[in-house]
């Protein structure tokens, strides 16, 4: 069995073709079936607004044949923008992408949660087996690990941190600014949200489709206005914060022209995937995507560098682990067929030995010990 991680990522295609692989959660869990049933043995989604990234298990290369239905079902030609990796870079992937290693911003810590939410809809929609419930263990271990031995998670800085700095920058900063936060109870939204409180000097306003009362109670200091008025609400605000994860535009141009009668510089910043606004940049109106940050994104990142390397050094012996651990699983009937020659009272002492290698080698090292245990008379 090889496994793969096939898709696209911030690092390979610009925001304008991710949004056309980005799935409902149904639509998700559809696509994992398919997959499942004609193309891959076991596979899990990690969908997230910087990526679109599908890890497979399957007895051949499947590269080739999951490129082509990778452009079926984003209805373009996609390859340009895939990256494919098989076996041990694939697994590698995994791990730095669960530690943030991957993301726009290094470190950041909405990822871990979304790979762990990847494995889970595996789960759910049957699609995850032996392979893929032992890769995301090792790999959301490993990234904990990160987390609490190494200080890339100690200033965290999120896209919604980034967001709310460009904002500042936009509107020559923050104090006095009227806010207004869509999606404000959702993971981003309501992180956009906690930041701009806990500064306390801007006038915020929080919305969300829901309707469910209970999710605003932690909203103390904002304004909870009703969805479907926001567009009454825009004249007087400085700036738009939008984070859902809805297919639908919750900015349009063609309102904003009739809501907006006072002239002045607004910003409007759009964390989604698909976009959430289609504002036309002016001199007054600023829009700014998630693509748009990754100027603010890299001056953070190059002073995580140091740390970035400690990480991988610590995710190492976890891709290492999953890499033996298939080896040994594969190989169960040779290493049981050789147990089995022995005398009896010799056989736990060959377990036991085995199972030292399997704690102790490389896997390069380990494969050439199961190879010697096979080509044995």
């Amino acid at each position: 069995m090889r496994v793969f991680a096939i898709g696209v990522t911030h690092a390979s295609a610009p925001v304008e073709m991710r949004q056309k692989a980005a799935f409902t959660k149904r639509r998700q869990a559809e696509i994992l079936r398919y997959i499942k049933q004609n193309i891959a043995d076991e596979c899990a989604l990690l969908s997230t607004c910087n990526r679109c990234e599908f890890y497979l298990a399957a007895e051949n290369d499947i590269r080739e044949s999951f490129s082509a239905y990778f452009n079926g079902i984003t209805g373009i030609d996609m390859r340009p923008y895939i990256i494919s990796r098989a076996d041990e870079k694939a697994v590698r992937h995994l791990a730095e992408t669960a530690a943030g290693l991957d993301s726009m911003i290094i470190g950041e810590d909405q990822i871990l949660g979304q790979v762990k939410d990847a494995h889970t809809l595996a789960a759910e929609a049957g699609t995850a087996g032996i392979y893929m419930n032992t890769l995301f263990r090792l790999v959301v271990t490993g990234a904990k690990r990160v987390k609490t031995d190494t200080l890339l998670s100690k200033t965290p800085v999120s896209t919604a941190t980034l967001a709310i700095k460009k904002c500042g920058e936009i509107l020559g900063g923050l104090d006095g600014k009227s806010i207004m936060i869509i999606g404000a109870t959702g993971k981003i939204g309501n992180i956009v949200y906690k930041d701009l409180a806990s500064i306390g000097t801007a006038e915020l306003f929080v919305t969300s489709r829901t309707k469910e009362a209970a999710l605003f109670e932690d909203f103390s200091g904002a304004e909870v206005i009703d969805y479907y008025s926001r567009y009454n609400f825009l004249d007087g605000i400085d700036a738009v914060i939008s984070a859902t994860s809805s297919p639908h535009l919750t900015i349009a141009q063609s309102e904003c022209e009739k809501a907006i009668k006072t002239r002045k510089k607004r910003a409007f910043i759009d964390l989604a995937l698909p976009r959430d606004m289609d504002i036309e940049n002016s001199d007054l109106n600023i829009y700014i995507n998630i693509d748009d940050l990754r100027g603010l994104s890299e001056e953070n990142n190059a002073k995580k560098q140091a740390e970035a390397e400690t990480a991988r050094g610590i995710l190492g012996k976890y891709v290492n682990e999953f890499l033996v651990w298939q080896i040994f699983y594969e190989n169960r009937n040779v290493i049981e067929a050789r147990k089995n020659g022995l005398a009896e009272n010799e056989r736990d002492e060959f377990m036991k030995m085995i199972y030292e290698k399997k704690s102790e080698c490389s896997y390069e090292e380990f494969r050439a010990f199961i190879d010697g245990l096979r080509d044995a008379k």
